[in-house]
């Protein structure tokens, strides 16, 4: 005959499943954030190095054919007989600048003329044209005293903020380069005057227009004291 023996098998108990649950979900809700905020910065960093390059290799082929790009025939924005930025007008002179010096030099996926989900927050003007890239990122073209360009390095998820994900970049004629880009350059992230990391540190925590440069000096790379949360 056989005899048959019970194993006792131990197991949890309702109570420290739960328990067990909770602690985990502390942690991960500590956690959580950290990661996808350091996600965030690596993504931006990558994303606005790529855009840096594309556009600096995109001028200095424009001006092997077409001259210095400070001297790249570029018109002073336009008003309406109101004093009103004119869209329309300023439209055509940005389609007609990037058609000649940026169109032919750059890997772009579409161009979406005259968007109307995005204003400039320091201007109030429209995006005049939008060029999206195959990443997911587009940049925003404006006629202002230069040529502006809003580059969002995530497109049209959120948050579409300046500082945060939209940092702003200038092409300027001869007369304007020194005061936006300071030297010789005339292609920089938007900034007047800011000549030192600490200037360009306090106008980025007055406006997100001003991000750009100060991430241009750390070599894109987001600081501990970035002023603002991605």
């Amino acid at each position: 005959m056989f005899q048959l023996k019970t194993i006792n098998l131990k197991g949890f108990t309702l109570a420290e499943v739960l328990i067990t649950i909770g602690v985990i979900g502390i942690v991960a809700s500590m956690t959580l954030p950290t990661l996808i905020g350091n996600y965030k910065k690596k993504e931006a960093t990558s994303r606005l190095k790529k855009f840096y390059s594309s556009m600096s290799q995109a001028i200095l082929l424009s001006e092997n054919e077409n001259g210095p790009s400070k001297e790249w025939s570029k018109t002073y924005y336009l008003t309406d007989e109101d004093g009103n930025y004119d869209n329309e007008t300023n439209r055509n002179l940005v389609i007609a600048y990037f058609d000649k010096y940026l169109k032919p030099y750059l890997k772009y996926i579409e161009i979406e003329e005259n968007p109307e989900d995005l204003q400039d927050e320091e201007t109030g003007q429209s995006s005049q044209i939008r060029v999206h890239f195959a990443d997911g990122s587009y940049m925003n073209i404006y006629n202002g005293a230069c040529i502006d360009l809003g580059f969002d390095v995530n497109g049209k998820r959120n948050s579409n903020k300046l500082g945060i994900d939209i940092f702003k970049f200038v092409i300027c004629p001869q007369d304007k380069a020194e005061v936006q880009c300071g030297g010789n350059k005339n292609w920089c992230a938007y900034c007047p005057e800011c000549n030192t990391r600490e200037a360009a540190l306090q106008r980025c925590k007055t406006l997100g227009n001003y991000c750009g440069r100060l991430l241009m000096m750390d070599d894109w790379e987001f600081k501990d004291d970035y002023p603002y949360k991605l």
